[in-house]
């Protein structure tokens, strides 16, 4: 800035001017090499060797006489001489004319080069010439002069300094600007570039008629100084900068109410934007920040997704979608918080923009206008129009060129500024109707914007929570937003309004966990059940006491030393479930197929537990049970249909023992769920489902165990029916053994150990059912066979006389007891009392045959003093002494039995 000075003294001298612009304009012809120069020809390497080839010549024909040619040559080597000469100079013609035609531009520009310079030089000259006469001319002022010539340059310095004033703002300018706009305070860079453009338009005027006028004061700055035109055309761009910042800084949620009404303020001062359109602006770029938002995190969402499309289920989630974070491999806590916060981001956007626009455009009360408002009547005045405590503006919101000025470097030189422009303000209109927000407008479009975001917030919401696939989880970012929701600063509508969102949000994703978890449950059940029907080749166990009651389990190793209750928890809890499941009569194959459902609907139960306890959710939890029970019901409704279905299946299949197998199986399966599962209780069906799953159930395993008895006695009485009788027995015969083997065995493999009630009313149907069957299918034979007959007979009336009347009729055994008396005696074959003989018998045999025996509950209890093999015996301990008779007939001993070699060691 010294330098400035100097150079008005020196640009007064309009000669000097002249001289710099002609010694420019010289400088620039003289020294600015043309293209052509710096380019070489092409042909410059075969001109040379021409030339040097030409001098050769010319120096071998320079001194050559042609009256000495004529003398010493001959005509023909005169002829070949003169050939050699007229091919050198048509060679040389040739090269001149080539030269010509490469260097003529070149000649012709350093011509008219030589000529400028010639000009520049005569024009120096010149110039030295009237410098010299000036000083020449000029005389020894007067001491008046002098003194007046002083006043003059005092006061002419002082409109140098004041100059100086304002160009160095305008130099300092764009550094500032750009500083201010990296800290985001556009507000500020705003009032410097109005203040800026200010300066500029006082330094650009040149109005005769103002005594004030820089022209006036001896100086013409525009044309002395086109450094500030220049410097102008750098500020003026920072305009569109500003704006640009400011609207994108609308787009940051985080920022203060104050922050965010400097933003605005700069749009209306700077671009005299009504404040309506601000507003519009300022909820169009939070809008930008809602999809922006949403867009970033449904790229992270769809990296999962095969090509970024999922698949749809027939209930309308995308496939797979609950199993989301496992497909990322992010563990579910991680996953949850990830889900919670960027919902809470979204919500946050959603309030902090409602509450900003009200702070800045929505008056309190009448005494406290807008902020906005104040803001520009302080701006107007120059002190706050409310002396209010709690109206009193923040610092960054009160400003003035003073405050601008002292931000700047050296701004104690700014004190040369004219009291105008340090006092200067943006102009403010508060009567004009773009400086103020009507209520009405400002409510409506707020509300418009805000059913906009919670569209948006609506879809992303169904869409975040498919990454949750737990209802506990749901249930936590409901909580939490709800939690935000009570501190929000939203109105009541607005508060209203999103918790119906959320409500419904969580509602449909927590229903389409259930409806999965059913969907899933149902789908496993389905393929469960395919293993039984007549395509699978899977066999089906048969249930057996010994092997699924009596046989412990292998207790599980010790922990190491030193090991954390990790490696003993999961052992020691799989152990106590197998003996539960062990205790309960359950095969592995039956408790496989009840986890089916006992597990699906042990979570639900564990689900609804969890929700039921949030007393404020109760509405809630109450459409959740209403959108969930006609699953349910239908979930129960096809478990019953699906048995009933595979049932069919399976009587309509030609391999009977295969398929009665399979049978048994499914009568256990369907008396396991309605009367021991809790599988009824925690699906949460109301009475009337559970009942009518129950009469569904049972009217199955009545009518699976009535096919089972028409298949056991079928089976048992063509063992007695094929059976021969060598030789007639004081007791019942074997094949009739063998028959009640197989219907006590037959009842054993129903596998109704812990369903006592069921197994005694089968065990005594199917007990009559034999016997009717026996009386009545029963041929007359000869007197042997009739009394063998006989023996079998009494022998099941013994039997049955073990069951109460009413549980068994014995009618017909009588009818046939008595017939075959009468036919025995009528032959005169002598009979010992088959009655008591029945007796012994049913003592010995009241172990092997103990399934076709009522409960020994029903019994007479054991008589005081008894022994304990008479507790364990209550139908008779046998005698020891008796003669023992075998169950079953034997072969006799061969002959040559002994003569067999038996190792001895």
């Amino acid at each position: 800035m010294a330098r400035r000075p100097s150079t008005v003294s020196v640009a007064s001298f309009g000669s000097i001017k002249s001289l710099a612009e002609l010694s420019h304009l010289t400088s620039v012809s003289t020294f600015a090499p043309s293209p052509s120069a710096l380019k070489f020809p092409r042909s410059v390497p075969s001109t040379h060797s021409s030339s040097v080839q030409s001098t050769r010549v010319q120096d071998e024909t320079t001194d050559i006489d042609p009256d000495e040619l004529f003398a010493k040559c001959t005509i023909p080597e005169v002829k070949a001489k003169q050939v050699q000469l007229r091919s050198d100079a048509e060679a040389k013609q040739e090269e001149l004319r080539v030269m010509v035609g490469e260097r003529y531009r070149d000649l012709l520009q350093a011509s008219t080069s030589i000529i400028s310079m010639s000009k520049s030089a005569k024009c120096v000259q010149e110039a030295f010439q009237e410098t010299k006469d000036a000083i020449a001319s000029r005389q020894q002022p007067s001491r008046e002069d002098r003194t007046s010539n002083v006043g003059k340059e005092d006061s002419h310095l002082q409109t140098l300094q004041v100059l100086s004033a304002h160009i160095k703002l305008l130099l300092d300018a764009p550094e500032h600007l750009w500083r201010l706009i990296e800290r985001e305070k556009y507000f500020h860079a705003t009032w410097l570039f109005m203040l800026a453009r200010v300066v500029h338009r006082v330094l650009s005027r040149d109005d005769d008629q103002d005594e004030d006028s820089w022209l006036n004061q001896g100086v013409n700055v525009m044309e002395q100084f086109p450094l500030i035109q220049r410097q102008w055309e750098t500020i003026s761009h920072f305009r569109s900068q500003i704006v640009h910042r400011a609207i994108l800084s609308l787009r940051t949620h985080e920022k203060s109410p104050e922050d965010t009404c400097a933003t605005i303020l700069t749009l209306h001062i700077l671009e005299s934007r009504p404040l309506t359109d601000t507003l519009t602006t300022y909820l169009s770029q939070r809008t930008r920040t809602m999809h922006t938002l949403v867009s970033r995190n449904s790229i992270i969402m769809t990296t999962a997704i095969p090509n970024g499309v999922p698949t749809t289920q027939t209930n309308g989630h995308p496939l797979g979608a609950s199993k989301l974070a496992q497909s990322k491999h992010i563990p579910p806590n991680d996953r949850l918080q990830e889900v919670k916060s960027s919902l809470l981001i979204h919500v946050e956007v959603i309030s902090r923009t409602v509450n900003c626009a009200r702070n800045v455009f929505q008056s309190r009360r009448p005494t406290q206008p807008a902020l906005a408002i104040r803001v520009l009547e302080q701006m107007h005045t120059g002190s706050p129009a409310v002396s209010d405590p709690e109206a009193t503006l923040p610092s960054e919101l009160v400003l003035s060129t003073q405050t601008i000025l002292s931000g700047l470097p050296s701004s104690s030189y700014f004190t040369l500024l004219p009291a105008g422009i340090r006092s200067y303000k943006p102009y403010v209109e508060l009567s004009s109707a773009s400086s103020s927000v009507p209520e009405y407008f400002l409510e409506d479009k707020l509300q418009t914007w805000f059913d906009q975001s919670c569209s948006i917030l609506q879809d992303y919401l169904d869409r975040r929570l498919l990454e949750l696939d737990s209802v506990r989880s749901i249930w936590n970012v409901r909580s939490s937003l709800r939690k935000w929701l009570l501190t929000s600063g939203l109105v009541k509508t607005e508060q209203t309004a999103l918790d119906t969102l959320f409500e419904e949000a969580v509602r449909k994703r927590v229903t389409a966990i259930w409806t999965d978890t059913i969907h899933e449950a149902k789908e496993l059940f389905l393929k469960a059940l395919s293993s039984l029907t007549p395509s699978s080749e899977v066999v089906t166990e048969e249930f057996s006491p010994l092997n699924s009651i009596y046989v412990p389990q292998s207790v599980p190793p010790p922990p190491l030393t030193g090991s954390g209750p990790s490696a003993y928890e999961l052992p020691y809890r799989t152990y106590r479930t197998a003996l539960q499941s062990q205790l309960r009569g359950r095969t592995p194959r039956l408790q496989a197929f009840l986890n089916i459902l006992e597990e699906s609907a042990a979570s639900l139960q564990k689900d609804y537990a969890r929700i039921s306890l949030d007393q404020s959710s109760k509405r809630l939890v109450r459409n959740l049970v209403e959108a969930y029970l006609p699953e349910a019901e239908a979930f129960c409704s096809m478990i019953a249909v699906a048995l009933a279905s595979t049932t069919d299946e399976l009587m309509n299949q030609s391999d009977t023992a295969r398929a009665m197998r399979n049978m048994i199986f499914l009568s256990r399966v369907a008396v396991e769920i309605s009367l021991t599962s809790p599988f009824l209780h925690n699906i949460g069906c109301d009475e009337v489902v559970a009942l009518q799953f129950r009469d569904k159930t049972g009217m199955l395993f009545n009518r699976i165990i009535n096919r089972w008895k028409e298949h056991t006695i079928s089976s048992a009485i063509s063992v007695y029916d094929n059976a021969k009788f060598h030789l007639t027995l004081s007791g019942p015969s074997p094949a009739l053994m063998e028959s009640l083997h197989a219907l006590s065995a037959s009842l054993h493999s129903l596998g109704l150990t812990h369903h006592p009630s069921q197994l005694t009313g089968i065990a005594s149907s199917l007990l009559s059912l034999f016997v009717d069957t026996f009386t009545r299918d029963m041929p007359n034979g000869d007197t042997d066979r009739n009394v063998q007959i006989l023996n079998d007979a009494t022998f099941l009336r013994c039997l049955a006389s073990a069951w109460p009347s009413e549980a068994l009729e014995t009618s017909s055994l009588d009818k046939l007891i008595a017939a075959l008396q009468s036919e025995i005696q009528s032959s005169g074959h002598l009979q010992p009392d088959p009655e008591q003989a029945a007796k012994e018998y049913l003592m010995r045999t009241q172990m092997l045959l103990s399934a076709l025996f009522p409960p020994s509950s029903s019994m007479q209890p054991a008589k005081e003093g008894a022994d304990k093999m008479s507790a364990l015996l209550t139908y008779g301990v046998p005698g020891a002494d008796t003669t023992f008779l075998s169950a079953v007939e034997l072969v006799k001993v061969s002959t040559r039995f002994p003569l067999l070699l038996v190792e001895t060691r």
